[in-house]
């Protein structure tokens, strides 16, 4: 974790996760932010919510929840720090997809996707001193087009494992963009954080300037 702060009398801003591209967004709005994972087994969670018949919705708002709660128990947490987590789940029909677990996982994954359209249930949470101050949830919607399996063979070869880190086996700042045919939603919210909310609540909290 980054743990250095400018002026130790200023609260901090921190992402409780490892999300290079949630940080990236964070960092190219201007924001001075740190990073920290937070140990948290997701998939207990969400089974369990699943099993209770919760929507995709409901379980990524649970998720980002946990982070941010999580991260009170991290020994460098400081009561006055500004903290952000987020998750995302991609939903379709009803049904909620996870990262793969191994290649011919998200290549199911894709031809399960293939000339159908899916949301990204984006949460983000704010919170200080272990108490939520604030959450939002994104909904893009995205259409895949009806791809020839040529065209899946070459995107899977050239992509490689990234794919496994990834909800629905695609990165939208790749190669994945040649998958897709509609996408509604904006760009940020997509890549996992709905940047214009946040840093319109970061305004009111006088974290970002107005």
């Amino acid at each position: 974790m980054e743990s250095k702060r400018a002026n130790p009398g200023t609260p901090r801003l921190v992402l409780a996760s490892g999300s290079t591209a949630r940080l990236g967004l964070l960092r190219g709005a201007g924001l001075d932010v740190v990073s920290c994972p937070v140990a948290l087994d997701e998939s207990v969670l969400r089974d369990r919510m699943r099993a209770e018949n919760a929507g995709q919705n409901a379980i990524a708002l649970a998720l980002a929840n946990a982070k941010a709660l999580g991260f009170s128990t991290n020994p460098h947490f400081m009561s006055a720090d500004f903290v952000i987590a987020a998750d995302q789940i991609l939903e379709c029909d009803g049904v909620g997809f996870d990262k793969p677990e191994n290649r011919q996982a998200a290549r199911e994954q894709l031809i399960t996707l293939r000339g159908r359209t899916h949301r990204l249930q984006t949460a983000v949470v704010l919170y200080k001193g272990g108490e939520k101050l604030w959450e939002h949830l994104a909904t893009p919607e995205l259409t895949m087009r009806d791809f020839s399996n040529g065209f899946l063979e070459a995107y899977m070869e050239a992509e490689g494992d990234v794919l496994l880190s990834c909800v629905g086996a695609y990165r939208l700042e790749g190669p994945g963009v040649q998958l897709f045919s509609t996408i509604r939603g904006d760009h940020d919210a997509i890549l996992g954080l709905p940047l214009l909310p946040l840093l319109a609540v970061l305004r009111d909290f006088g974290i970002a300037k107005k």
